[in-house]
């Protein structure tokens, strides 16, 4: 099987393609699409909303001209809910005609909410203030991610809270290590991973990551 991957960003590219083998070690990572052979995949970072649509379009076109099984789109709901942005992209696609299966994955509502699945990441008694904060305002260890509200009083709408909050619970946890966007290499580890499929089989938090694993089944 051969998959073409249009993601939301460039943080979701870096990740994949390490996240993809360990989820189906039959696939390996192509930076080419002349790379093409048997079990491949592809990715391409849609550059966020609206520009995604453009790239969608044209990976639908190579999807049609070359190899491949499987379109997957791995885009945020950001501000809306799960199913209305799948909803958006479906039907975006189903006017285009597109000869492989079409998988939508929606990360609600963002990349970073999938990341604070993973309990081990967050010590017992933070030493940041910050995350203290941010911990009685709504503690994504026993709460699921994907409900983290907006934080109004500091002007963060619930996918910017995600972000920073993660790399709170990363400065906090770790001395040498954050996380930024551009360089989440951590969150690549079979470890973490590992953290966040349990996090979805213990307790069916972070559920929109379920679609991602099946995307690549």
């Amino acid at each position: 099987m051969n998959i073409y991957i249009v993601t939301e960003g460039k943080t979701e590219k870096i990740v994949f393609k390490y996240w993809i083998p360990m989820v189906n070690p039959s696939l390996s990572y192509i930076e080419r699409l002349d790379e093409l052979s048997i079990n491949n995949f592809y990715i391409i970072s849609g550059m966020g909303y609206p520009y995604y649509y453009e790239i969608i379009e044209g990976a639908i076109q190579d999807v049609n001209q070359l190899q491949f099984d499987r379109l997957v789109v791995s885009l945020d709901s950001e501000e809306m809910s799960k199913h209305e942005k799948y909803d958006e992209v479906n039907e975006f696609v189903s006017q285009k005609h597109c000869v492989s299966d079409i998988r939508i994955v929606v990360q609600h509502f963002c990349f970073e909410a999938w990341a604070l699945g993973n309990r081990r990441i967050f010590r017992t008694n933070p030493s940041l203030p910050k995350l203290l904060e941010y911990k009685r305002f709504f503690n994504v260890k026993i709460n699921d991610p994907e409900l983290l509200p907006a934080k109004n009083d500091e002007g963060l709408n619930r996918s910017q809270l995600a972000e920073k909050y993660l790399c709170l619970a990363f400065n906090d946890r770790f001395r040498n290590l954050t996380y930024k966007k551009s360089t989440p290499q951590y969150l690549a580890h079979q470890t973490y991973l590992t953290q966040i499929n349990s996090r979805l089989a213990d307790t069916g938090h972070i559920a929109s990551f379920g679609d991602f694993l099946k995307a690549f089944i």
